[in-house]
């Protein structure tokens, strides 16, 4: 089900919010994670069997991704409901040995099977395609594959494991073979400081997007926790993107697993996707645009200002639907690159306009981030696949 999968998150409404998101037709699914939702309903979360069988029957599609390389982080200690899916055996936390891996990739796809949501292999974050939990990951996967004829595979990675060139390439062809009807693939940040996406590292992304076309030869592919980012991995063969309203889902946080001493109630800012950016700015930058010039602001939001945070989620999610079901009409990639290149090509006249006319709003360090990164890991990838002419 190609389109935009909503990451899970435990703020209050979650459900009610992906529900309506799905019946108003702007997003396909969810993703559940077995940190941010209980096996066993709380008065504030329901359960993980409730929240799927509402989303199916809105005709929305579930992925339970239980994000094993989340739980081994050493910064992990957010686990009060992870703990509640019992998804280690006797021999312990880890996939480095091959008891660890059949104890829990046993119990994973007993509890993915409790919500009717496909067998989808945990994994570990990797940084090098030489190092020991490489060979652990392509183990794991290797058994799951094995256990389960059709499971999912999952691909977490990075920014080091993706610059490693030919050696990237080798790995990933080692699990192309495994021939998974699907990949999840989810870029890992060792750190987030910002709302704004960390796609300074050209050769990482680019190392992502041929990943991507790779292993979307045989299967198919939903890049994770990407967001406007995600829309480069569907030009590379992608049909899915994973994305949100809160930093979490959309990009891989690991502050997202962790309970910090300071932890408590925050108001998250205001924000407003502005569709002709394929950015999203501050709501005060948004109103700035608008006094600016309503009729500019209107055709660079894609519509109306919403009007209220739950307005603004939904038009953020149509946004990146829109986007992606637009390069999913073709199966040619050359296609695909041809639709967002025209949109960063529109993205940046309106960003040059804004940077002369709302300066003290509209920063050159917005366009570099959601604009001249971006365009620049798509030239990056495009010209060395003879797609960029």
């Amino acid at each position: 089900m190609a389109g935009i999968l909503i990451h899970d998150g435990r703020r209050t409404g979650h459900l009610g919010w992906c529900e309506k998101a799905i019946a108003d037709g702007v997003a396909d699914g969810v993703f559940i994670s077995a940190f941010s939702t209980p096996r066993v309903g709380t008065p504030r979360n329901p359960s993980a069997e409730r929240l799927a069988d509402t989303i199916r029957a809105t005709g929305g599609e579930v992925v339970f991704d239980v994000e094993t390389h989340a739980r081994v982080l050493p910064t992990s200690n957010r686990v009060d409901f992870y703990d509640t899916w019992e998804l280690w055996g006797p021999a312990g936390v880890g996939l480095d040995t091959p008891t660890r891996r059949l104890q829990h990739i046993e119990r994973v796809f007993r509890r993915q099977e409790s919500i009717g949501a496909p067998h989808l292999a945990p994994t570990l974050a990797l940084d090098s395609p030489d190092s020991d939990a490489a060979t652990h990951a392509l183990a794991a996967a290797e058994l799951a594959s094995g256990m389960s004829e059709n499971s999912w595979q999952s691909l977490v990675a990075t920014k080091t494991f993706l610059r490693s060139g030919y050696r990237l390439d080798e790995y990933v062809g080692q699990l192309a073979a495994l021939g998974s009807p699907t990949w999840v693939i989810t870029v890992a940040n060792e750190v987030v400081l910002g709302q704004a996406p960390d796609v300074g590292d050209t050769e990482a992304f680019a190392g992502l997007l041929r990943s991507i076309h790779s292993l979307s030869e045989r299967s198919r592919v939903i890049v994770a926790k990407s967001d406007f980012v995600g829309l480069l991995g569907v030009a590379a063969g992608a049909d899915t993107v994973g994305g949100g309203w809160d930093r979490s889902m959309r990009t891989y946080d690991p502050n997202a697993f962790h309970v910090a001493s300071d932890d408590g109630i925050r108001i998250p800012a205001s924000y407003v996707t502005q569709s002709g950016l394929l950015a999203v700015l501050r709501r005060d930058t948004a109103e700035a645009i608008e006094r600016l010039d309503s009729a500019l602001a209107s055709a660079i939001r894609g519509g109306a200002m919403p009007p209220s945070d739950r307005a603004e989620r939904e038009h953020h999610l149509r946004t990146i639907r829109e986007v992606v079901l637009a390069m999913n009409q073709s199966e040619s990639r050359g296609d695909r690159v041809e639709v967002l290149r025209n949109l960063y090509a529109t993205a940046d006249n309106y960003f040059v306009d804004l940077l002369a006319r709302v300066p003290a709003f509209v920063k050159n360090s917005d366009k570099v981030a959601w604009h001249d990164q971006q365009q620049a890991i798509l030239r990056e990838y495009a010209s060395a696949e003879g797609l960029w002419v």
